[in-house]
């Protein structure tokens, strides 16, 4: 069931786990790292009995063709949507009033096709090389849409609930694809070899440039009634089309029911919140049945939080790279799928050290 709390739409029947499949890849090109070459997609691929292309469901966010060419000029950085934007990554400056910063030149244009973009994910030498997305209000919009906000089976990385710049914990999800896009080549991190050839993590904000080193690789699994659903999905998607479609009646002064759904496009989504509005976890985390629901601990301020999550890590991990983790550290955690076991995730652990220590 989907709860709507001001602005944030929350699944009250589900705990917001992403149901990642491989897939088709889209035939659309991926847009890749602001400062890298725009390499073409992949040849499409199907992946048998676990794809699920989502096609029952109408495009609910198309934008106007010039708008969307990742090559073409940027006239979407209108004065309007400039202000949108502006809107959405102050948003994430989350706890107390900071120092103004400046976002970095190099995503001006990004943010000009998707205002809800946090930062870039990289690995050197493998196809992880992409943005990174962080909507709060509904944490797996881009499930199953571009980072231009069209349907696209890949989806986009995104960020978990509860997340700000600076935060401890970066957990971000993304695809097990066939054809190795999104996360499709994460599993070569069981390989100690290839892990240790491919130890380090590049996560940039929209704010500076980070660089995390390899320490921990594990295998877990989701609970069945811990997955959001296509049905859980598609309600929610309903909600933030009609808050979307209210909005835009309200800017243009016009009736709702002259809006369309296939009008709206990202600017006109309100997909915030603030921090702690959708923290659907922490309620939980003290249930925890020992099978280390790394998936819980999307925010490691609570000193326990912090040792219990690194210590499973570690404990876990396939191999150990010789890095202990200290309070002041901070983490990214990628997630995909993994088909060992039913609902099964591979997980990968970077650590940033606090170099003040």
């Amino acid at each position: 069931m989907v709860k709507k709390t001001g602005m944030v739409v929350l699944l009250t029947g589900a705990l917001l786990i992403n149901g990642c499949k491989g897939n088709l890849r889209d035939k659309n090109e991926e847009l890749r790292r602001p400062d890298a070459e725009v390499v073409s997609s992949p040849e499409e691929r199907t992946n048998g009995e676990l794809a699920d292309t989502n096609t029952d469901n109408p495009t609910l966010y198309a934008m106007e063709e010039e708008e969307l060419s990742l090559q073409g000029s940027v006239e979407a950085a209108a004065p309007a949507r400039e202000e949108t934007a502006d809107a959405v990554y102050q948003a994430q400056e989350q706890e107390q009033p900071k120092e103004q910063r400046e976002v970095l030149e190099k995503y001006s244009d990004l943010l000009a096709v998707d205002p809800y973009v946090a930062g870039w994910l990289k690995i050197d030498d493998t196809m992880i090389d992409y943005p990174v997305v962080y909507t709060p209000g509904s944490q797996n919009f881009f499930l199953h849409r571009g980072i231009d906000g069209r349907e696209n089976s890949s989806g986009s990385l995104f960020i978990a609930v509860n997340w700000w710049e600076g935060a401890d914990q970066t957990l971000i999800y993304g695809h097990n694809m066939k054809d190795g896009s999104s996360f499709g080549t994460l599993l070569k991190f069981a390989d100690e070899a290839y892990g240790r050839n491919h130890h380090l993590i590049h996560f940039d904000t929209l704010y500076e440039e980070d660089e995390y080193e390899l320490y921990g690789v594990f295998y877990s699994q989701i609970d069945e009634e811990e997955i959001e659903t296509e049905e859980d999905r598609a309600e929610a998607d309903r909600a933030i089309a009609e808050e979307g479609i209210e909005k835009k009646a309200e800017e243009e002064g016009t009736e709702a029911a002259q809006i369309e759904p296939r009008e709206l496009t990202l600017f006109d989504l309100n997909l915030t919140a603030d921090f702690g509005d959708a923290d659907l976890y922490r309620a939980e985390k003290d249930e925890d049945n020992g099978r280390f629901r790394y998936y819980y601990y999307t925010d490691l301020s609570d000193p326990a939080d912090f040792e219990y999550f690194a210590r499973n890590v570690k404990e876990r991990s396939l191999y150990d790279m010789g890095i202990e983790a200290e309070p002041g550290d901070k983490f990214v955690t990628l997630s995909t799928c993994s088909y060992q076991v039913t609902n099964g995730r591979f997980v990968v652990v970077g650590i940033k050290k606090n170099n003040s220590q």
